[in-house]
């Protein structure tokens, strides 16, 4: 933060200098462009009223004689800065110098014969002359050039010292403001900086400037979100060990007592016993992976499935589950739509869900899997003839681990939990409900449809009658 207050104040201040000197650099030629302009303006006046005079020529061309002087009036000032004027005649003769004549090299200004104005050397110095032409007189009227630029240096200085005072002051205004502006985040980064390692408490918005809350509350937002994903992630951690606890140490037993059988018809027994529970065991596993990958994948959902097709797929993985129950498995698969999710998410969510039916349902039962589109949304409902489930308990089988009272044995409660995370990031709804007509339960599944499928066939219809 030290660093940002720094380079923040360097880069203002180093701002603040480039616009001082480009507004000392306007004002200085903006100042020599008004005094260039007041003082030819003064000459041009001076001219016009020397022309307005009347002249004696009596002795126009006599060595001897002098030209006219106008009475002299003493003020206070710098002789240096005081206009030289000349009148001549026609032929050339001096009719009429001012008093400041004197201080020239040859005691008067040299003839001029172009009008307008020009700048002359004349000894050592330099002179702005305006030559001006009336009634047959020549009037010429000049100005040191030492004392025009003494006036513009007099008028630039006037100019760059209020800026040269007043950029000192702003820029340690500047520096306090920013130093002040940002001890909030100062402060806040030294809480964040004191704060154990794995705290994902809030930040303080209190105090903070207005500009840099939208910055805090964001930051918060995205810490609410890692700790929600941490506590996702230590609960499942917790609930996976706890569950495969028990089946590794049945597993365990299992094997210990293998080792102490009598006969080969025990041991066979106790073997078999202990394959299934390496297989429950797998198949914990398998459901653990697939629960957490379905949790940790982000993003939005690009791919599309073809519904009618996965259905089928499903259904032909259980058909030997069900041929073995002597479960009559009927499927209707005819909606030509595509939702969105790839095949592997949909085959997770019917495969879990198709599964549950098959377990439950009796012997001998009858377990249907159909599906409709109608809208913008695809529904798929999966109709077992099982004991149903307690109204109660209704949602909280889709928890992790739970199973309901009474039907443990079909698996660690792990395939509906996974269905609900699957079926959330692909935009849609699961639920359960018990038939009506007889015993037996319902998932339903609601998935958005493709937006190409959406838009071509906004209502189908495909139903088979249980």
């Amino acid at each position: 933060m030290k660093s940002l207050h720094r380079g923040l104040t360097l880069w203002l201040w180093t701002a603040l200098a480039v616009v001082g000197a480009v507004c000392g650099g306007m004002g200085i030629l903006k100042a020599q462009r008004e005094t260039l302009t007041g003082l030819d303006y003064q000459m041009q006046q001076v001219a016009r009223i020397i022309a307005s005079q009347r002249f004696a020529s009596g002795a126009v061309g006599d060595a001897g004689s002098d030209p006219q002087m106008l009475p002299s009036i003493y003020v206070r000032h710098d002789k240096d800065d005081d206009l030289l004027v000349t009148v001549r005649d026609a032929t050339g003769a001096l009719l009429y110098a001012s008093p400041t004549n004197r201080h020239l090299a040859g005691g008067v200004l040299p003839a001029v014969r172009q009008l307008g104005f020009q700048t002359v050397q004349i000894g050592h110095e330099s002179f702005r002359i305006f030559v001006a032409s009336s009634a047959g007189l020549s009037i010429q009227v000049a100005q040191s050039m030492e004392a025009i630029h003494e006036v513009e240096r007099h008028i630039a200085m006037a100019t760059l010292l209020p800026i040269g005072l007043l950029l000192p002051i702003l820029a340690a205004v500047i520096g306090f403001a920013i130093r002040r502006q940002l001890r909030p985040l100062n402060e806040a980064a030294a809480t964040i900086a004191s704060r154990p390692a794995l705290s994902l408490d809030r930040l303080p918005a209190e105090g903070m400037p207005v500009e840099v809350r939208p910055l805090i509350d964001e930051i918060n937002r995205s810490l609410q979100r890692l700790s929600t994903a941490v506590q996702r992630e230590q609960r499942f951690v917790t609930d996976a060990a706890h569950a495969l606890r028990t089946p590794l140490t049945a597993l365990q037993l299992q094997a210990e007592i293998l080792e102490g059988g009598n006969t080969p018809e025990e041991r066979a027994a106790r073997l078999h016993e202990l394959r299934a529970g390496i297989r429950r065991v797998i198949g914990l596993s398998e459901q653990l992976l697939s629960l957490a990958r379905s949790e940790s994948e982000t993003g939005p959902i690009t791919a599309t499935t073809d519904l009618d097709a996965t259905m089928q797929e499903v259904v032909a993985l259980y058909a030997t589950a069900a041929q073995g129950k002597r479960i009559e498995l009927r499927v209707d698969a005819s909606t030509s739509a595509r939702v969105h999710g790839n095949a592997r998410r949909l085959t997770l969510i019917l495969g879990n869900l198709l599964d549950n039916s098959l377990w439950f349902t009796p012997v001998g039962g009858h377990v249907l899997i159909r599906a409709f589109a109608t809208g913008t949304v695809a529904q798929i409902e999966i109709r077992d003839e099982g004991s149903g489930i307690p109204p109660e308990e209704l949602e909280r089988v889709f928890d992790r681990f739970y199973q309901v009272p009474g039907n443990e044995g079909g698996g660690v409660g792990l395939g509906l939990a996974t269905v609900q995370a699957l079926v959330k990031q692909l935009g849609g709804t699961v639920s359960l409900k018990n038939r009506g007509d007889q015993a037996g339960l319902i998932a339903v599944v609601v998935l958005p449809l493709a937006l190409s499928d959406a838009r071509s066939s906004p209502t189908r219809h495909l139903l088979v009658s249980s």
